[in-house]
C-alpha cells in the first residue's frame, strides 16, 4: 500500500521520478491504477515516450529511493 505524502519533499514520497534508460531524463508519467507492483499502470517517460516494463520500473525505483535515502541535508 502506498503511504500518504506528508509535505512537499521527494524523500517523503513512495514514488520518485526514475531515470529513463533511453534519454536519461527523470520525468515520468503514470496512467492507470497504481498498485504496489505497478502491473496495472502504464509508466512512461514524459520526454521521449519510453514505456517502462513493471519489473524494470520497480528496480529503477528501488535504486532511486536508495539514492534519496542516502541524501543528508546539513543543519539549516
Amino acid at each position: 500500500m502506498m503511504s500518504d505524502v506528508k509535505g512537499d519533499t521527494l524523500k517523503s514520497a513512495d514514488i520518485v521520478p526514475v531515470q529513463c534508460p533511453q534519454c536519461s531524463e527523470a520525468q515520468n508519467t503514470i496512467d492507470g491504477i497504481l498498485t504496489d507492483t505497478f502491473d496495472t499502470a502504464n509508466i512512461g517517460c514524459m520526454v521521449c515516450g519510453y514505456q517502462f516494463d513493471p519489473v524494470e520500473y520497480r528496480r529503477l525505483l528501488a535504486e532511486r529511493q536508495l539514492d534519496f535515502a542516502s541524501l543528508q541535508l546539513g543543519d539549516m
